[in-house]
């Protein structure tokens, strides 16, 4: 079972959030659904939408896993908070960066009662097309991250600089203006703004040889974005840096602390979702586009990781 969600002291984090009624993941919820759950004078139509959080709000969340169809950013500003992610829980401190993604179950575990909270809402579509915007960042790779990546430590001045992003999004949207939806745009990519530089930026743990590795980490996950779909065996990534297979295992482990095939898999599961929400393919065929063995093999690696089958996770889409 794949899990996610909880706070911490100006704990900064992306994940899938849910609304507060019990479902062991029947449906996937809307943002405006969750935003009118959360009160927060939820704009009708709007892509972006901020709320604070704080346990009278957290309690309308029922216990259990829940899953949402966007992106979301909470800065714990108070209190503390723990959450599953894929069955392990994870404690936030003060000034932690948490980002999952959209479409993954999440379980609350615990917060404190003084728990305070800016929480940030971003539509998946919304959010991809800012992204693309910005020739230095739409070819970079960063649903591997959200996934794998789910914690970073956010200095003063980046905790309050997305706390102040927050509210003038909050704000614009509140106010009618000409230009308020470029202002809207420019404000959502100063945060991912703020996620590329703490991703590939100087956060990363130092080495003798930082410079050779950070450079071997972004190749490969540049190879393994558009390679993934057929080739998930690390010897095809590792002879195409001209490196041994050790060598590119314990760097990508020590650049992220994650593994390779961590990574690949993170991408595959991706991209079966993907497929799941936005085409009609069956599951025959997804499988022959992944190069599973058989769609048996596909319906294992998915439940594993959703704790749901590709069928019951495409269902759950219908009709909207």
């Amino acid at each position: 079972m794949e899990n996610i969600c909880k706070i911490r002291n100006n704990s900064l984090f992306l994940q899938s959030q849910s609304n507060h009624i019990s479902l062991l993941i029947s449906r996937i919820f809307t943002l405006a659904e969750v935003s009118n759950m959360m009160h927060n004078d939820y704009s009708a139509g709007a892509s972006v939408s901020v709320a604070r959080l704080d346990d009278s709000v957290l309690e309308k969340i029922e216990k259990g896993q829940i899953c949402v169809n966007f992106y979301t950013l909470v800065l714990v500003q108070k209190g503390r908070m723990s959450y599953r992610l894929k069955g392990n829980l994870i404690e936030l401190g003060e000034n932690d960066l948490v980002l999952v993604p959209p479409n993954y179950p999440v379980s609350y575990d615990s917060y404190t009662e003084d728990i305070q909270a800016i929480n940030l809402m971003i539509e998946e579509d919304y959010y991809n097309k800012v992204l693309a915007f910005d020739e230095n960042l739409k070819g970079m790779e960063y649903s591997y991250a959200y996934d794998l990546l789910p914690v970073f430590h956010l200095s003063e001045g980046k905790a309050e600089l997305f706390s102040v992003m927050s509210r003038q999004i909050h704000n614009t949207y509140s106010v009618p203006h000409l230009y308020r939806q470029e202002m809207i745009d420019h404000l959502v990519h100063v945060v991912q703004l703020l996620f590329s530089e703490l991703l590939y930026g100087s956060n990363m743990q130092p080495s003798h040889d930082l410079p050779n590795k950070e450079n071997i980490f972004k190749i490969f996950i540049h190879l393994a974005s558009r390679n993934f779909r057929k080739e998930r065996q690390i010897k095809f990534y590792a002879d195409r840096l001209n490196i041994t297979t050790t060598y590119l295992s314990r760097t990508v482990k020590e650049m992220s602390g994650q593994t390779v095939n961590s990574y690949l898999n993170t991408y595959l599961y991706n991209e079966i979702c993907k497929l799941l929400r936005s085409s009609s393919y069956n599951m025959s065929e997804i499988s022959e586009m992944l190069f599973f063995n058989d769609q048996s093999a596909l319906t294992n690696f998915f439940k594993a990781r959703s704790g749901m089958t590709p069928v019951a996770y495409r269902r759950s889409f219908e009709g909207k």
